[in-house]
Formats: C-alpha cells, structure tokens, sequence
C-alpha cells in the first residue's frame, strides 16, 4: 500500500475552478487516442486547453480532422510528441494525456474511461501551471490503480498459462483445449489482448477442464508437443 496522503494533492476539479476564475472563456477538450473496440481493456486519453474561446473558434474548423489523424497515429510510444504537435498546430495553451487499464481498483474498476479523462485534464491544467507544486488526487490514485490492475494481470496471464501446461501434462488434446479457449473468449494472439474479465472467465474455462474425470480425459487425442507456457490464441474469424 502507498504511504501518500491523498488529502495533501489538490482535485482536478478545483484546478478547472481556478482555470475559469482567471479564464473564464477558456475551453477543455478531452478526447479518445486509442481505438475504442481496445477500451475494455485500455484507454489513452488526450486532453487540450485553450485560453480564450476565440483561439478555440478560429482553429475548429481543423479540429476533428486533425483529432482524427492523430488518434489513427498513435500509441503508447510516440503520444507525447504526437500530442505536443497537435497542440502546436491548434495553438492550444495546456496539453495532456492519460493511459488507464480497465480493472483496476477504484474509480479504474468499473469507470476507467472517466478517469484517464480527468486525469488528462489534469495533466493539461498541470502544464499551464495550475497546480500545488505536486500531482493531482486523481493523478496519484491512478498511480495506485495502475499497479494493482498491472499486478492484477500478471497474475491471471500467469495462472493461465500455468493451467494449461498442467493440462497438457494431464494429458488433453492440445486441440480440444484450442476449441475450448476459442469457445470462451474472443479471437487473439496474445494474452495481453484481453480484458481482466476476459482473462478470469478463461482461467475459469480451463480449471473446469482440469476437473474433468480421468475416463473424459482417456477419450480425448494424445497431445501435440507444445512450448512450455504457451497458451494458443482462439482462431481468427474467417
């Protein structure tokens, strides 16, 4: 557990009241970075701060366009830069951005967009200069959040794959357990293209198997040689 206050950090949103107290026509704009069929298992959030809403108004007939072309370029390499420009180019006064795993702990459990959102704007108000000299709450419950869905994840890949070479030395069909993966979860490639959900309701298909009798167990193929601690992705749709 973390041995920070959170009652030291200031709120996002006091950091927007004294935005508009100084700005009052200011404009926030927050936006999605990554595609939104991923967002069950992340999101990447840009957000853009403008000033004056006349700035905003000469600059928005570019603005989707723009938005557009940035989101299709990028990922988690290259945001920072990519965002940088894009401020440039629509002479934003604050810019930031926010990456949150779904799963997490906290708000990151069941509202993982919202909060890669705020914290955007947070990091936004943040490089104009409004902030305590320290991080927003927000900022550091993500922190937080981050860490254990992360650990949360590895867990869960780990027991996977654990399951299945347990399987495997049991005896099942490298097949059948294919046809099972592929009955469970949507079509991937690796481990990490799913979902926390997704990865337990997949742990649990496969411990089911693993209770099946020894006589199901007899009436199943010999096994295919395999990696040690491979866990084959469901066959891509056709």
């Amino acid at each position: 557990m973390s041995n920070y206050n959170l009652n030291n950090y200031e709120t996002v949103k006091s950091r927007k009241v004294r935005l508009r107290n100084d700005f009052p026509n200011s404009i926030i704009m927050p936006f999605p970075l990554t595609d939104l069929n991923y967002a069950g298992n992340y999101i990447l959030i840009g957000a853009l701060i403008w000033k004056e809403k006349k700035t905003f108004d000469d600059k928005a007939a570019n603005l989707l366009e723009k938005i557009s072309e940035t989101a299709a370029k990028t990922n988690t390499q290259n945001v920072g830069m990519i965002m940088a420009s894009l401020a440039l180019l629509l002479g934003a006064d604050g810019v930031g951005y926010s990456l949150s795993m779904a799963g997490g702990k906290g708000a990151d459990r069941n509202a993982w967009v919202e909060n890669a959102e705020e914290s955007a704007v947070g990091r936004a108000l943040d490089n104009m200069g409004y902030h305590s000299g320290s991080a927003s709450q927000e900022e550091m419950k993500k922190v937080e959040q981050m860490e254990e869905a992360q650990k949360h994840r590895v867990q869960l890949e780990n027991q996977i794959n654990s399951m299945y070479g347990t399987l495997m030395s049991q005896g099942h069909n490298s097949q059948y357990l294919t046809q099972v993966i592929s009955q469970t979860v949507r079509p991937f490639t690796q481990l990490n293209e799913l979902s926390p959900d997704e990865l337990e309701k997949l742990l649990n298909a496969l411990q089911a198997v693993g209770g099946q009798s020894a006589y199901q167990q007899q009436n199943q193929q010999r096994p295919q040689a395999v990696s040690p601690g491979f866990v084959p992705g469901a066959p891509a749709a056709r």
